[in-house]
């Protein structure tokens, strides 16, 4: 919210200097309306501004320092302490999070939503717009932003002004001046996020239940699908075990932990297999939809049949049917699954991998195994290297 306040500030002192001024312009044009807008910033420069999003501005000067800006928002944004509440189930693969795609659109929703409103004011709102971004003869035109700065302000206030909130924006906003993106950083970002959210839950689960792991104790944890029962290794104290053991298959945290662990994955993952991943999702889908493991089930002329007969494929038409929601696609589910059901039911059960998952436990994180990148404490270097040879400066 600051962000616009002292945005609109601007704009506002901006346009009245400029319609001040407007009469002697038309006469003589003797001043560059850059440098009026640049007295109406400078002005504000004298006030104090705090931390975040109310540092980005739209003026020349004010962005140069946006990168820092940047990443105050969105290390604010994402500063999470995980609390116990007392659910048996502590441990969430998918935590909030914000990313930064979701901190430029909400900064380009605050600043443009002022900037429509500001613009609706004028007797013809488009002709202001051209002015200020294509007219170069215009008094309001804003000298002080690049040509593509000039460009996405006006993408973005046409959509605003024609469709009542942007659809789509133009990322080559004033706004973001000086700092860098890379989706590759991003996605990367977003794991290490979760993995931190993991580890503290994973350490409220364990003070719960006054589980204390010594310090340089590495263990591993490894979770079978489906049922997802864990095994955990790399310690002789059998008590120990037996109590990590118990309270990770507690709740739904085993099967969370799985579904982390999977998230987690890099391309070059050990663990990996296309085939073992898609017996999975297959299995895994059957089961929580029918009730039914497909390793339970007997094949009869390449169909996987239930204890009374049935196909099973029809079991699973049957109960997607219920869902007047689930109804509407479940033809495309329904071919999907039949013919993964085939595929399986074809090359044998046993014959194809369990999608079994592993990951190391030592010094209060979890750490990723057979891969080259690991998201846990201390553990990602290789990211910060990412982002020195992409420029990525947040």
């Amino acid at each position: 919210m600051r962000l616009n306040r002292q945005f609109i500030r601007t704009q506002l002192m901006a346009q009245n200097i400029l319609s001040k001024n407007a009469p002697a312009k038309r006469e003589n044009a003797t001043e560059n309306p850059a440098a009026v807008l640049e007295k109406a910033y400078s002005r504000l420069k004298s006030q104090s501004s705090t931390g975040g999003i109310n540092q980005f501005n739209y003026s020349k000067t004010s962005v140069s320092g946006n990168s820092g800006a940047f990443s105050k928002v969105y290390q604010s944004a994402n500063d999470r302490t995980v609390t116990d509440t007392g659910e048996e189930t502590v441990i969430q693969s998918q935590n909030p999070y914000e990313s930064e795609s979701d901190i430029r659109i909400k900064i380009l929703d605050e600043k443009y939503s002022r900037m429509n409103a500001i613009n609706k004011t004028k007797s013809d709102p488009l002709g202001y717009i051209k002015d200020k971004y294509q007219n170069s003869k215009s008094p309001y035109f804003r000298s002080d932003l690049s040509a593509a700065e000039r460009q996405a302000a006006y993408d973005n206030e046409t959509e605003w002004l024609f469709k009542g909130k942007a659809q789509n924006y133009n990322l080559q906003d004033a706004a973001f001046r000086n700092v860098t993106f890379h989706g590759e950083v991003e996605a990367e970002n977003e794991k290490v996020y979760q993995r931190g959210q993991v580890n503290q839950q994973l350490q409220v689960l364990l003070n719960r239940n006054h589980i204390y792991i010594p310090e340089g104790t590495e263990l591993t944890f490894t979770i079978t699908p489906i049922d997802y029962q864990v095994r955990v290794s790399g310690t002789d104290d059998q008590d120990l075990i037996k109590q990590i053991e118990q309270v990770l298959q507690s709740g739904d945290n085993s099967k969370e932990l799985f579904l982390h662990i999977m998230k987690s994955q890099s391309p070059d993952s050990a663990q990996f297999s296309e085939e073992a991943y898609q017996k999975y999702q297959t299995a895994r889908e059957m089961y929580e939809v029918t009730g039914y493991h497909l390793k339970d089930l007997e094949v009869i002329d390449g169909r996987y049949v239930t204890p009374d007969g049935r196909d099973l494929i029809d079991v699973y038409k049957e109960e997607l049917e219920k869902d007047p929601l689930q109804k509407q696609t479940a033809s495309y589910a329904i071919s999907y699954y039949r013919s993964e059901l085939s595929k399986i039911a074809e090359a044998g059960y046993n014959a194809i991998p369990d999608f079994i998952l592993s990951i190391d436990y030592s010094n209060g994180s979890l750490r990723d195994v057979g891969q080259s990148k690991s998201y846990g404490t201390g553990d990602t270097g290789w990211l910060e290297a990412l982002k020195r040879q992409t420029g990525v400066n947040y």
